[in-house]
């Protein structure tokens, strides 16, 4: 009886493990203050996020949303705008109310992930090479010009002793991506920075359960772990780690590398392999989203399934001791990619993105798929992890490509705990018509409007000719924020015009029909 016993322990130990969530008395005491959630990487919630797609609020964020959102202070709400001569940082409050931005006024985006330390300060970088440290009202504490760009996907970290981590790019057209790792004091004073062979590029530095180890991937191959004076404790071999790994409250690290066959590793704490689980025989892939962990230990990843023609994504679940649990395939037609980090509730639920596609996800512990959310536009993009508070509320930031401003419903909350209503925007400050998009298009494309009077519109389609081959309005609206869809699968391919009129307003622009 005793051998049965010890056996069924043993076996519940190596099938699940128990995780905890690691004190860090430096990072703020708030329900989501980083990106990931946690120093590790885990992003893991203790609470329990919406079981179904219900969406509370929405705001137009005009120029897009890649960093962020995390939760600060008072539930308060921080992100970062994207349109690439957009320079704006925000705090939003739980209901969806701006109550600060703040300007770099250098016409780059601040892209980076957002970190909020022990005092409420607010960490990020931007692509004007700049790393930033805001007050809690929004003004500059301090801010140190880096070597380089800091740019998308890379999130900073901090240590048990408040020192501050974050990588840059720097850009040579000659030369291979590089990038410096730098360690800040929490006044702006460099500690010290490193390249050790082409450097960190796009990488984000992650930090063992008693943070004394920085992990982080070179931009080619490897991945190092540090000691906290930059200086090399031991570096496994292998292909190039896109993002950042991941690790758990026993020390143990995951990653996936691009090389052939391809495998998701679990490394124990000295760099030694723990296990390795095959998902790719005869090619590989660069795979951009980090792995997520729940509370029983159970492992959840974004991998390429080859086993069906064409080739999917799915999202894997292992057990601890690397032993494959489930799959859930996503359909191709409804996501290209998934490259944000991947995130999950106190029970196990996961949330993704898929990326270039159509939906949000949320996929239960056991593989099932609990519910998807439409993307409002077509191509909108998630390219970071949202942010789960205590109340359920999951906020999402969203966007369109680089080169578009005027988007719409881009900062989303999703709670299922109240009645479901989308809010109603702020009355515009102007009009405005935007670009088309997608553009060129074949046959639908969606066009933003925004007016700041009540009155009559029209927005009609015209041939390069001038003669008019479509209304897409002709009423009266009032003031407000608007998206028509065009369709036109009765036209030939060409240039055609539209052209918006409201009151003395009038704005005109190309698109083209490519068939």
């Amino acid at each position: 009886m005793k051998i049965i016993v010890f056996t069924l322990l043993l076996s519940s130990i190596i099938y699940s493990q128990q995780q905890i969530d690691i004190p860090w008395p430096t990072l703020a005491k708030t329900d989501w203050p980083m990106v990931k959630h946690d120093p590790q990487f885990t992003g893991r919630s203790p609470f329990r996020g919406p079981q179904t797609p219900t969406v509370a609020w929405t705001k137009d964020m005009q120029d897009g949303i890649f960093s962020g959102p995390v939760i600060g202070d008072s539930g308060n709400i921080y992100f970062g705008s994207y349109y690439v001569a957009s320079d704006k940082f925000y705090c939003f409050d739980h209901n969806g109310q701006q109550r600060w931005v703040f300007d770099t006024n250098t016409s780059r985006p601040p892209q980076s992930g957002i970190l909020i330390d022990s005092s409420n300060t607010i960490y990020f970088g931007g692509r004007d090479k700049y790393f930033y440290a805001l007050n809690p009202d929004g003004t500059l504490k301090w801010r140190y010009q880096t070597s380089g760009e800091i740019v998308s996907n890379v999130t900073p970290n901090i240590d048990l002793q408040g020192n501050i981590y974050i990588t840059n790019f720097i850009y040579n057209p000659n030369d291979p991506n590089k990038g410096e790792l730098y360690s800040f004091k929490r006044n702006g004073t460099v500690n010290w920075h490193i390249m050790i062979d082409n450097g960190f590029a796009f990488r984000s530095p992650v930090f063992s359960p008693d943070g004394e180890t920085i992990y982080i991937a070179g931009v080619d191959s490897n991945l190092f772990a540090l000691n906290l004076d930059g200086s090399i404790k031991w570096k496994f071999s292998c292909g190039r780690i896109v993002q950042a790994p991941m690790v758990d409250s026993d020390g143990n690290i995951y990653f996936i590398p691009n090389q052939d066959p391809q495998y998701i590793f679990s490394l124990k704490p000295d760099g030694s392999v723990r296990w390795q689980f095959l998902f790719l025989q005869g090619g590989s892939i660069d795979l951009y989203s980090t792995p997520t962990i729940d509370r029983e230990g159970n492992i959840y990843s974004i991998i390429i399934d080859s086993t069906c023609c064409p080739t999917y994504y799915a999202l894997i679940s292992l057990r601890y001791d690397g032993a494959l649990r489930w799959k859930h395939i996503f359909n191709y037609v409804e996501g290209d990619d998934f490259t944000q980090p991947l995130i999950c509730d106190a029970d196990g639920t996961v949330y993704v993105g898929s990326t270039m596609g159509y939906y949000y996800y949320a996929i239960s512990s056991e593989g099932e798929l609990k519910w998807k959310l439409p993307l409002t536009f077509i191509f909108q993009q998630v390219d970071n992890t949202g942010a789960i508070a205590k109340d359920g509320t999951l906020y999402l930031g969203v966007h369109d490509i680089s080169l578009r401003t005027g988007q719409f419903q881009t900062l989303i909350a999703i709670n299922d705990s109240g009645a479901t209503y989308v809010e109603k925007e702020e009355i515009p400050e102007d009009y405005f018509l935007s670009q088309n998009y997608p553009n060129p298009f074949n046959p639908t494309t969606k066009i933003n409007y925004s007016i700041k009077e009540s009155g009559h519109v029209t927005l009609k389609v015209y041939d390069i000719l001038g003669r008019e081959v479509a209304v897409l309005v002709n009423e009266n609206k009032p003031a407000g924020s608007y998206t028509v869809e065009f369709n036109a699968a009765n036209l030939p391919s060409g240039v055609y015009i539209y052209k918006l009129t409201a009151g003395k307003f009038t704005a005109v622009k190309k698109l083209i029909l490519m068939k």
